[in-house]
């Protein structure tokens, strides 16, 4: 009954960070089945970035040269961005939870050393989440109840 009936999409434009930051990477575990993130030309690619991609390497799903993610579009450069889409497993949500503590440090390249605009997609790549790291917000998809309340504990 509710699945219908709950289509919410709620911006958030506060930082997550430490344990709530853990919690909500725990719940998406939980809906999601792939994350992606996106590295730029124009902003560089710190050594941090390639550690992380390469870490990530067994994990790789997809990956392809573009100028348009779900929170940016580039349409004045010619394509500067490159996305990788991963699977997410306990491992690799582990590495995630290393590598940052905040869900703004996947922003501007040169600021925080990480690919920019971390996403996570249902089965179907349907987001769940995505962030714009630089502009600091995020957007979060929730389509039933369950989601919902797991949501509210975090």
């Amino acid at each position: 009954f509710y699945r219908g009936c709950l289509d919410m999409k709620k911006i958030i434009k506060r930082n997550i960070k430490g344990l709530k930051y853990e919690r909500l990477l725990n719940w998406l575990f939980e809906f999601s089945s792939t994350f992606s993130f996106v590295t730029r030309k124009d902003v560089g690619v710190s050594k941090e970035a390639v550690k992380l991609i390469e870490e990530l390497a067994n994990f790789l799903i997809d990956s392809h040269p573009t100028n348009k993610w779900l929170s940016n579009e580039i349409i004045d450069n010619p394509i500067i961005g490159h996305i990788y889409y991963y699977e997410l497993n306990k491992e690799t949500k582990d590495i995630l939870l290393r590598k940052s503590n905040t869900l703004f440090d996947w922003g501007d390249d040169s600021l925080t050393e990480l690919p920019e605009d971390i996403a996570f997609y249902k089965k179907d790549r349907e987001s769940i989440l995505y962030v714009n790291g630089h502009e600091n917000y995020a957007i979060i998809n929730v389509l039933s109840l369950k989601e919902y309340l797991k949501l509210t504990l975090i």
